[in-house]
């Protein structure tokens, strides 16, 4: 007795889990031939729920990409560190939040003073009107128009990108969560003469999983098998594997 939407999963043999093809330590990333992070163990844990081995897709360039995959049946699953949004949510249904991630700002100091001039720090963040570098077709261009409307988006390929545009001037500031961000000055200290860093604490990005609008069951027993996880990831945690 099993509902259509896992009975579809068993009989076909595998759970088909859509990831982005870029690698993200410590979320999903080759090694040694093998995927690992702590993204690829949770589906991997849903699939030894199930029973079936996982088989990852990894033919999306963009977040967006893993979504759409979902959203039109090329996989049942999709992970890579995935935020819930509004675009998102008219597509796919989310799985309970499995981690939580605050927003925060890269910003190149010396561009950001000229357009701050003598206003406090919290009021310039607030209303910020400079150029703004995200990801193309990821989660954080949606947050950048949303939460920074005055804001001029620049979209960049990768996060690498998005870094080199920040340290060279081209963009104000690099938006993304407080992992990421903190990881920048944390790989190079010096770059703390030029740059700086803003963390929200009313602002956080919420990950989940996609799964199809036609697969409830499914929705619901990824959701208790995240209830049930003996090991749910902190920023903390992920950043000691980062060492």
């Amino acid at each position: 007795m099993l509902a259509p939407d896992i009975a579809r999963i068993v009989n076909q043999g595998e759970l088909v889990v859509a990831m982005l093809s870029t690698d993200t330590p410590p979320f999903f990333y080759a090694e040694g031939g093998n995927l690992a992070g702590t993204d690829v163990d949770l589906a991997r844990l849903v699939g030894s729920e199930l029973g079936v081995p996982v088989r990852f897709d990894r033919s999306a360039k963009t977040y967006d990409g893993v979504v759409e995959a979902v959203a039109e049946g090329r996989a049942d699953l999709g992970i890579s560190r995935l935020a819930r949004t509004l675009k998102r949510g008219q597509m796919v249904h989310f799985s309970n939040t499995y981690m939580k991630l605050s927003h925060a700002l890269l910003i190149n100091r010396v561009n950001f003073a000229a357009i701050a001039g003598e206003q406090p720090l919290p009021q310039v963040i607030r209303n910020f009107n400079g150029t703004l570098g995200v990801i193309a077709g990821s989660s954080w261009e949606e947050f950048g128009r949303r939460n920074f409307p005055k804001a001029k988006l620049v979209a960049y390929p990768t996060w690498a990108d998005v870094v080199n545009a920040v340290k060279k001037g081209d963009v104000v500031a690099a938006y993304r969560d407080e992992l990421e961000v903190l990881q920048i000055l944390k790989k190079d200290p010096g770059l703390a003469l030029t740059l700086r860093t803003v963390t929200f604490s009313d602002m956080e990005s919420t990950l989940s999983l996609m799964v199809g609008v036609r697969d409830p069951t499914l929705l619901s027993f990824v959701n208790e098998v995240i209830a049930q996880r003996a090991d749910k990831p902190t920023v903390n945690s992920l950043l000691k594997t980062l060492k």
